[in-house]
């Protein structure tokens, strides 16, 4: 990254002034825009949306650019604003030969140069800024870099993981095309005007500073038919809605179904606890049973739905589900803990998840991974490395479930703190990053 760079840690304060600053003026006249650049599902974006909603907000016009797929969220689709503009997918092919493969990528890769060239270039009009979500860096990074420079436009990268180091995942640390991204990575990087992160392990790093689906019935069906009782809730005779007393521990996870979460973490601490459970509980006190709902898709979904057919659990039902991305917030805010098993490629981006359990106040136990203590700590959630410490962690919560004091309780109050960050708040500083540039670079 260049000196003249400016970075913004989203949710800090950390900021680096750009020398030739005041050569830029506010231009009143004329309306400025900005295009967002989103090589994947526009609705599987949650943070590029939340850019574009504050960005129509603040006054600008937004280009959002990406793959149509899921549905973005109602403001998106609302915002005057904000114009969605789709990438039309190359079919995938049926077989999944290594030798196919070596054709279909360097074709699929042609096709997004082509594509996002003749967005950037063509379709819409010239932007003041062009701001890229990094992952991919291939080919988003090299076609920002060139259209941002023919159209007098200013980058700026939302820095989200190191996508060489996803990429090493699939192939090997050594191999040419991690080599190349790891290159424009480090080569497009430095000439961005400016860098976004949500986390001060990755802002300090050398790399960059160089609703609900249906559950199982109870045994007493003739109140749940009548309305009056569902597996969590029932009715009182006043007509107020309460919890129902001995109701089960509803766990939550969100995942994209990918190589950097291991799910088998989850189900073998769902296997101790089971066990644990049907020896009449922990230290003598009664577990509650547990009902674990599963969000996402992704390729290994699949793959971890058989391995959930084959787990014989008596106290613990596991169901997975696709939510809308207004149902999946309610879900969040349902539940009484979230799991994260997200380990990081780079060890250096942390996971929305865990910002939107956070967020809407559900206290989270997140594998440890190196820099996860700076969003999960001992005011809000626990970390843990392996099966054994995950199950004695959902049993500790779980004996307190219903307890008015101790730890379950401190976690959820942590939690509810976490809930009170504001995002427009906290997106000033990025604002006021754009208005200190508002004319296109020269």
């Amino acid at each position: 990254m260049s000196d003249k760079a400016k970075v913004i840690r989203h949710r800090g304060t950390d900021e680096r002034s750009d020398s030739n600053s005041n050569e830029h003026s506010d231009t009143a006249a004329e309306t400025r825009r900005i295009a967002i650049l989103v090589l994947g599902d526009i609705g599987r974006s949650p943070r590029m949306q939340y850019h574009a909603i504050s960005l129509a907000k603040a006054g600008y016009l937004v280009d959002f650019i990406g793959y149509a797929g899921s549905r973005p969220m109602n403001e998106v689709l609302s915002a005057p604003g904000i114009t969605l503009r789709h990438i039309r997918m190359l079919p995938q092919p049926t077989s999944a030969s290594r030798a196919l493969f070596y054709i279909y990528a360097p074709l699929k890769v042609l096709y997004q140069f082509w594509a996002l060239f003749w967005l950037l270039l063509v379709s819409i009009q010239r932007p003041h800024y062009i701001l890229v979500q990094n992952p991919p860096a291939i080919p988003t990074l090299l076609v920002a870099r060139i259209c941002s420079f023919f159209v007098g436009a200013r980058l700026v990268i939302d820095w989200h993981n190191y996508g060489h180091t996803i990429l090493a995942l699939k192939l090997r640390s050594d191999h040419p095309v991690v080599s190349l991204a790891t290159w424009i990575e480090h080569f497009f990087g430095k000439s961005a005007y400016a860098h976004l992160c949500l986390w001060m392990r990755l802002l300090n790093d050398p790399q960059l500073t160089d609703l609900f689906r249906l559950l199982p019935s109870t045994n007493d069906v003739s109140d749940a038919a009548k309305g009056q009782v569902s597996l969590f809730t029932q009715r009182k005779k006043d007509g107020a809605v309460v919890m129902r007393k001995g109701r089960p521990m509803l766990l939550v996870s969100s995942t994209s179904w990918t190589a950097d979460e291991d799910f088998s973490i989850l189900f073998d601490a769902l296997k101790i606890y089971d066990q644990t459970a049907k020896n009449k509980g922990n230290n003598g006190r009664s577990l509650p049973s547990l009902a674990v709902l599963i969000t996402g898709k992704g390729p290994q979904r699949a793959f971890y739905e058989q391995q959930i057919r084959q787990l014989e659990l008596g106290t613990v039902c596991i169901v997975t589900a696709w939510l809308s991305a207004e149902d999946y917030p309610f879900l969040l805010g349902s539940a009484d803990l979230g799991i994260s098993l997200h380990t990081s490629s780079s060890g250096l981006d942390l996971p929305m998840k865990v910002v939107d359990m956070l967020g809407c106040g559900t206290p989270v136990c997140a594998y440890d991974f190196l820099c996860i203590r700076e969003l999960v700590n001992e005011r809000n959630g626990m970390v843990f490395s392996d099966a054994a410490e995950l199950a004695q962690q959902i049993q500790r919560l779980a004996c307190q479930l219903f307890n008015q004091r101790g730890l379950y309780q401190r976690l959820l109050r942590g939690a509810e703190e976490f809930r009170r960050i504001d995002w427009d708040t906290n997106y000033q500083p990025v604002l006021e990053l754009l208005e200190s540039g508002s004319q296109p670079a020269k």
